[in-house]
């Protein structure tokens, strides 16, 4: 089945597994900013609050670059180190690489040579994912937040011509409906389909069934899609709330219904 999650901070784990959901998604550059001791305490927040650590977003700080004349290998080698270390602590089984800031093309800078730069960083981060047991999913970012990699063909893309065994694909569905790509890109993607995202498609709010028609046959159709893909991997909730405990919960009433339909 389906497992279902949200992207939120560790502040939330409590309320998050109250809310019912099968794990939490939270952000890998955070983490990876922590001591030693706000890590120790990080870890234990989880521990107790009984909901495992699945998925890690926001995979690099923005002050590191990966295209452009700034891309410096020797740092970002460093930092993955320690953050996949950090997440493999945390029982991560997938992070996902949007990172609009990081991989975003300076001005001026030839868009080819900034493609060799992702690829050359995707078969680096491949490596040391596998030395920790995590996969790695490209997420193609909206056009107001990245001007590389905006959709899932294109991430599909590459991917498959990188061949990398631990660097698949991730369906943000709010990215997808700005960018006007449809729910079956998803299926194109097929076993290269490692992570999903999503939010209400207009304003990126928690989907709840008191959405509009329009929204929840959005909903429906992206789980039909994955049903029939034969998806059994994640899909995680990265939007906009105001109570979280009470969104989460109705999301997760929601989704819940849809992923056993």
């Amino acid at each position: 089945m389906i497992r279902l999650g949200v992207c939120t901070g560790i502040e939330n784990a409590g309320a998050l597994a109250k809310a019912g959901f099968d794990y939490m998604e939270t952000g890998l550059s955070g983490v990876a900013a922590m001591d030693g001791e706000a890590f120790a305490r990080a870890k234990g927040a989880l521990e107790e609050a009984g909901v495992p650590c699945e998925a890690m977003n926001v995979m690099l700080p923005g002050d590191i670059r990966l295209t452009g004349p700034q891309a410096d290998r020797g740092r970002i080698e460093g930092y993955l180190s320690r953050a996949f270390g950090r997440a493999r602590e945390l029982g991560a089984k997938v992070v996902v690489f949007g990172s609009g800031a990081s991989r975003g093309v300076p001005k001026g800078f030839p868009q080819d040579k900034a493609w060799r730069q992702l690829g050359d960083f995707l078969a680096l981060a491949d490596g040391l994912a596998g030395a920790h047991g995590l996969q790695i999913a490209i997420e193609p970012l909206r056009r107001e937040e990245c001007n590389i990699l905006r959709y899932v063909s294109e991430a599909l893309a590459v991917a498959a011509l990188l061949q990398l065994p631990r660097v698949g694909v991730l369906g943000d569905t709010y990215h997808m409906a700005q960018g006007g790509e449809p729910a079956s890109a998803l299926a194109e993607a097929g076993g290269l389909l490692w992570h999903v995202h999503m939010a209400r498609p207009g304003d990126r709010a928690y989907p709840k069934a008191q959405d509009p028609d329009g929204d929840l046959e959005s909903y429906a159709r992206l789980f039909a899609v994955l049903r029939g893909m034969g998806y059994k991997g994640r899909v995680s909730v990265e939007g906009q709330c105001g109570d979280f405990l009470e969104d989460a919960k109705a999301s997760f009433a929601l989704l819940d219904r849809l992923r056993r339909a």
